[in-house]
C-alpha cells in the first residue's frame, strides 16, 4: 500500500491499494468481505440458466416472441400456422383454467397477434405480442 498526498501539501495523505483495473476475477481482483469483486461487464463463468415465466401462457408467448425475434423477410406458412396454433391452444387453455373472470388481460393482445400472423404481417403480429408479454409480467 502506498500513500498519495497532494503536490501542494494541503490535503492529508490517504492510503491507495496498489489494485490495477481487471477485466476478470482473478487473484489480482480488489476483495471485499471476503468475495472478488466482479467488474462491471464482467461474464461469468457459470452457464446461467434461463428463468421460465410462470403461466403456460407467458411460457407460449415468450416461445412465439423468439420465433419471431430474428425474422428478416418472411416466415414460411406451416410456421405461422404452428406458432398460430400454440398460441390459441395456449389462450384456450388459460382461459378454461382461470376462467372468463380471472387474469386475462393479455388474451385480447395474443388474438390480435394471431390474426396478424394469419394475414403475414409479422410486425404487428410481433407488437402484439410484446403486448401480450407486457401484460403477463
Amino acid at each position: 500500500m502506498t500513500l498519495l498526498s497532494d503536490p501542494a501539501g494541503t490535503a492529508p495523505a490517504r492510503p491507495v491499494s496498489p489494485v490495477s483495473p481487471v477485466s476478470s476475477v482473478g487473484p489480482s481482483a480488489p476483495v471485499r468481505s471476503g468475495s472478488p469483486v466482479r467488474p462491471v461487464g464482467a461474464t461469468s463463468t457459470s452457464p446461467r440458466r434461463a428463468v421460465a415465466p410462470a403461466s403456460p401462457l407467458a411460457r407460449a408467448v415468450a416461445a412465439a416472441v423468439a420465433s419471431l425475434d430474428d425474422v428478416d423477410g418472411s416466415v414460411p406458412l406451416e410456421v405461422r400456422r404452428r406458432i398460430d396454433a400454440m398460441l390459441r391452444l395456449a389462450v384456450d387453455r388459460h382461459l378454461a383454467r382461470v376462467g372468463e373472470d380471472g387474469p386475462v388481460a393479455a388474451v385480447p393482445a395474443l388474438r390480435v397477434a394471431c390474426a396478424h400472423l394469419a394475414a403475414g404481417d409479422l410486425e404487428d403480429a410481433y407488437l402484439a405480442l410484446l403486448t401480450a408479454r407486457d401484460l403477463l409480467r
